[in-house]
């Protein structure tokens, strides 16, 4: 399959270009529609893609991890990437609303998560059990401790925001969040991308979770509001890099 993939002639790389990585994953994209990748093929590796583009790594790397996020392929320890055995009509689906434009995309669903978390979080300071307590503390300290270990933090804080959202108790705001987990991914590898930026958002996790211990709605409200906020403005800044 990796044979098949680099014989075909590929769309021509526009290098002048600061997004090198979206023509990748466009590139990557017309192959999955046109049956040159399939469900279970494994992708040629970051090095033989850079040599096939004539490109250096870091774009491929990066094509790499959207199309990973956005639950195209998968990357399998030991083995490769893979292309993930799934619906690919949702997958292509997703990723043309991304490529479209993906700065648009991402700050759009910064509005979108403000109509969400911002209820969720209300709702959560007032309905919270003790194991929703719970679930968020354990998230706070997962953050905590990869943060002390120079590891990734973005698992952690997707299971915090999670944690906030189920701690509503409110069906339709869980549903929501649920189809909105790729590009939820996709935004904390942005926004967290910096390592600078892990303390900042751990303080606010830690406010947060304080407040709706609490129970004090407003203070949980304010506090996520300018938590999104900031973290938008990093988006904001990181997709015009």
């Amino acid at each position: 399959m990796e044979e098949i993939f680099m014989r075909h002639s590929k769309k021509t790389m526009d290098k002048s270009s600061d997004n090198l990585y979206r023509q990748i994953v466009d590139d990557i994209k017309d192959a999955i529609r046109e049956g040159r990748l399939q469900a279970g093929d494994v992708l040629p590796s970051e090095r033989e893609l850079a040599q096939y583009y004539d490109i250096s790594r870091v774009p491929v790397r990066e094509a790499l991890k959207i199309l990973e996020f956005l639950g195209a392929v998968e990357q399998v320890r030991g083995k490769g990437v893979f292309v993930k055995k799934i619906k690919m009509r949702h997958v292509l689906d997703h990723i043309d609303f991304m490529i479209e434009d993906p700065m648009l995309a991402l700050l759009d669903l910064f509005e979108a998560r403000e109509a969400i978390e911002i209820q969720a979080v209300h709702l959560a300071a007032e309905r919270r059990t003790a194991d929703d307590i719970e679930a968020m503390e354990a998230a706070v300290t997962e953050m905590k401790i990869n943060i002390d270990m120079g590891k990734e933090v973005n698992v952690a804080s997707v299971k915090f925001h999670n944690a906030v959202i189920e701690s509503a108790h409110n069906l339709v705001l869980t549903k929501i969040n649920g189809y909105l987990s790729d590009l939820l991914r996709l935004s904390r590898h942005y926004s967290l991308k910096n390592p600078g930026r892990h303390e900042v958002a751990l303080n606010y996790h830690q406010q947060i979770l304080q407040a709706i211990v609490k129970q004090d709605a407003r203070s949980a409200v304010d506090l996520m509001r300018e938590h999104l906020a900031v973290a938008r403005k990093v988006i904001q800044t990181q997709l015009k890099s």
